[in-house]
């Protein structure tokens, strides 16, 4: 009997292995089977940066994997079930093949890598480039709120890599999570994110950093007058034409800070030193603890300009008029001639002509015939001009009596004055001394 269930257990094992045999090699047999696109992860990459050179990688590296095992077992593997990697250390400038390197899940033998066991790399020149550090909030305020009073160190970052992926790269990142901000400043110590100019994160290229303090609150906003001092008249050669300027602007601070803010001052923007048309950067008067809302971030004041031009013209004594005499005299400027120079726009003073300008001397003053008085000039243009300036200002004119013969000169009428006194103190003379010898005779 013993020996009898000897044998019958004898029988039960060899079937058994028989029949583990027959479902290992006929129902689920050993095969190769590939796996397709398996990310190749780059390492000592800081060894290419240490020669200021680094990996184009711009098209993710991938191979395929070919593995043998059991059918079941290998039909379930994906590209996440392998670590392939290839090792840069040591590879010039220029297009290199880089060999691969795959682990292979447990049970599973490597049968090929493909295509050659290796990749093709280009190994470039290594830029780097500082970019700005932006923080960014995953929160979302409740109306009248905005976090404010926002610190960040480092404010920028550097940025290594390739050519075009630096030149990709807008900004870092650095994000507050939701639901930590109150109305108590905080600092939270971030990740810093390179972010492409399509708002993509880029991990291709490596930061300076890795870490950015940031301080921040939420604060209460209001918006209010603005009201934009300036000071100073624009130079000669230019003119204002149009001046844009807001006139509101959003603040925010604690309640209790903006409570009592009903208007905003600005400091004052100089007119002076205007030369061509361009935006004023506005800088608000505001008192600790207040600061510019986002809204109202890089207000502006527009001021366009256009140049000025200049025109001289020569007026004799004949072209310039004597008005405001009094009633039957006429008047003669003496002064050779004055100069006249206009500034107008530049688009306009082509048109200004000497026939459009009259220049005036003021005879109000003068009420004597053959008197000659110094006198203010005055001017008018029918043309739109900037400024006039006359040299000299101001002439002399001597009037005449319209009852008299006209006189061309007035200098001659004085001196016919004059030789018809002497004349009649000669003959005056002339009779005394005949007088005077007739008596002695």
């Amino acid at each position: 009997m013993l020996k009898s269930n000897k044998i019958n257990l004898l029988i039960s094992i060899v079937v058994a292995i028989g029949f583990w045999m027959w479902v290992t090699v006929a129902v689920n047999p050993p095969t190769d089977f590939t796996v397709r696109a398996v990310p190749v992860e780059i390492t000592n990459l800081t060894a290419l940066n240490d020669r200021g050179l680094t990996i184009d990688q711009t098209q993710p590296q991938s191979v395929d994997v070919v593995v043998n095992g059991p059918r079941s077992e290998v039909t379930k593997l994906t590209s996440a079930d392998f670590h392939a990697t290839a090792d840069v250390t040591g590879f010039p400038k220029g297009e290199v093949a880089v060999n691969v390197s795959v682990v292979v899940p447990s049970g599973m033998q490597l049968v090929q890598i493909r295509p050659e066991n290796t990749i093709r790399l280009n190994v470039v020149d290594l830029i780097t480039v500082t970019k700005s550090v932006r923080v960014e909030f995953a929160d979302t305020f409740p109306p009248g709120t905005e976090p404010g009073f926002i610190t960040v160190m480092p404010s920028e970052m550097e940025v290594a890599g390739t050519v075009s992926s630096v030149d990709n790269i807008a900004y870092i990142r650095a994000e507050v999570p939701a639901g930590v901000l109150t109305d108590e400043a905080q600092e939270f110590s971030l990740e810093p994110a390179p972010i492409t100019k399509s708002g993509d994160v880029d991990n291709t290229v490596s930061l300076s950093q890795n870490t950015i303090q940031v301080t921040a609150r939420i604060c209460t906003v209001k918006e209010v007058p603005l009201l934009v001092d300036k000071v100073g008249d624009p130079p000669d050669n230019v003119e204002v034409t149009n001046l844009t300027v807001p006139d509101r602007i959003w603040i925010r601070g604690t309640k209790d800070a903006i409570a009592g803010i009903t208007e905003v001052h600005t400091k004052p923007i100089d007119l002076s030193t205007m030369t061509e048309t361009t935006d004023i950067p506005i800088n608000p008067l505001l008192p600790d603890g207040v600061e510019v809302a986002d809204r109202s971030k890089n207000l502006t004041v527009n001021i366009e300009v256009q140049g000025i031009a200049r025109k001289v013209f020569e007026f004799t004594a004949d072209e310039i008029k004597v008005q405001n005499l009094a009633q039957g005299l006429s008047g003669h400027v003496n002064t050779g001639s004055i100069t006249l120079t206009l500034l107008a726009p530049e688009s306009q003073i082509a048109d200004i002509q000497k026939s459009d300008i009259t220049v005036f001397a003021d005879g109000s003053n003068i009420s004597e015939p053959g008197k000659a008085i110094e006198t203010t000039l005055s001017y008018s243009c029918d043309k739109p001009y900037k400024s006039i300036t006359l040299d000299p200002p101001s002439v002399r004119v001597t009037v005449n009596d319209e009852g008299r013969s006209p006189l061309t000169n007035p200098a001659t009428y004085n001196m016919n004055d004059m030789n018809n006194a002497n004349n009649a103190g000669s003959s005056n003379n002339a009779s005394s001394t005949d007088g005077a010898n007739n008596a002695g005779q």
